[in-house]
């Protein structure tokens, strides 16, 4: 019988110290478009990122600074190894100057799951130029 218990205890404690992680790593954390137009209409930049963990990634959402950059994403899990995209589209419309804007990326990465308030931030900048 104590025998038994043990054998439960070991197995009990090997499989939680296999813990499922996500990690998500950006191959560029940061884009500069460099100078645009201010009536050249919209310029957009696709974010790669991969899944580093070894279970599924999953982006729950993306909130950029300001209401100029419209983000879209990968809704489908990223599996361990994999590679998934956020695409940051900015308007320069009416923004001439330079500028540096930030998104946040909400998603079950290891993280993220640490500190509740914490999101990783990915950026563009550039300048734009009156026309």
């Amino acid at each position: 019988m104590k025998l038994k218990l043990i054998l439960f205890f070991i197995i009990l404690f090997s499989n939680l110290s296999v813990a499922k992680s996500q990690k998500i790593t950006f191959l560029e954390p940061e884009h500069d478009f460099g100078q645009i137009e201010e009536n050249g209409g919209n310029v957009l930049h696709t974010f790669e990122f991969i899944n580093e963990g070894d279970s599924p990634l999953v982006i729950l959402s993306v909130k950029p600074s300001c209401g100029c950059t419209t983000p879209d994403w990968s809704k489908d899990p990223i599996k361990a190894g994999s590679k998934g995209y956020i695409v940051a589209e900015y308007n320069p419309k009416g923004r001439p100057g330079v500028f540096r804007k930030s998104l946040a990326v909400v998603s079950n990465s290891e993280t993220n799951s640490q500190k509740l308030s914490t999101s990783t931030y990915i950026y563009i900048k550039g300048k734009v130029s009156k026309n």
